[in-house]
């Protein structure tokens, strides 16, 4: 086994082997493995860092509806946007571990990563992110690392 693979394969068994809540997935995916895109990531990481993006993005989207109607007045006074600057950085601070996390999902299913390119393309993008996103694992380890912890084999 070479020394890269070897690397890789540690940054994949770092992590514990104990089940986690979705929240931990997402907060891992967010703070810790942000800009890690060798390894791999099983299907309940993926699913729930995007469950939680879009928990999150919803909630900061209607907070700023509320506020910019509330900067309004509530009625027909000067529009604004400025409520929606907290949704706005939110996607700002997402967009590298949501690419990270496709990356690593990619890994997991035996594909190169490079593939995540398919997901920004118009009209193609959602079904190819829905189609990553529910292929099962590749079984055994791959060139990317060990099966991620969680997976029978």
């Amino acid at each position: 086994m070479d020394g890269s693979l070897q690397q890789r394969g540690r940054i994949a068994e770092n992590h514990s082997a104990r089940s986690m809540g979705l929240w931990a997935y997402f907060l891992r995916a967010l703070i810790d493995d942000y800009r890690n895109f060798s390894g791999r990531a099983r299907r309940k990481e993926f699913w729930a860092f995007y469950l939680w993006f879009s928990v999150v993005f919803v909630a900061l989207f209607g907070f700023g509806i509320l506020l910019n109607l509330a900067i309004s007045g509530f009625d027909d006074g000067p529009t604004t946007s400025i409520g929606h600057i907290p949704s706005l950085l939110f996607v700002l601070v997402a967009i590298l571990p949501s690419i990270a996390v496709v990356v690593r999902r990619l890994h997991d299913i035996g594909l190169t990563g490079w593939l995540v390119l398919l997901c920004y393309t118009p009209a193609l993008g959602t079904v190819v992110f829905l189609i990553f996103g529910l292929l099962p694992s590749q079984f055994g380890e791959n060139r990317w690392g060990p099966v991620p912890a969680g997976i029978m084999v």
